[in-house]
């Protein structure tokens, strides 16, 4: 009715694209933090976030706010291994 969908893969993929240039960047983790506590679990945007974090993994995995953020947001945390696991 609203095409509320299209308007979620549209935004989504913007997001996406923004995150191909501000992963390393020291707010990525706010940007996680706070995409995780507005959000559902099936969220699509979640997945945009764990899909970058996961291509960029072992240098993320190196920044103490990255690790903080990983031992805080428990859900977020699961949604990266899940991904990771296959």
């Amino acid at each position: 009715m609203f095409r509320m969908e299209d308007l979620m893969k549209v935004s989504c993929k913007k997001f996406e694209l923004q995150l191909q240039n501000h992963w390393i960047s020291d707010t990525f983790p706010d940007c996680i933090r706070e995409v995780y506590s507005i959000s559902g679990n099936a969220s699509a945007i979640r997945k945009v976030i764990v899909d970058v974090v996961s291509l960029h993994k072992q240098e993320l995995a190196r920044k103490l706010p990255f690790q903080e953020l990983i031992r805080e947001v428990g859900d977020f945390a699961v949604d990266l291994i899940l991904i990771m696991a296959g």
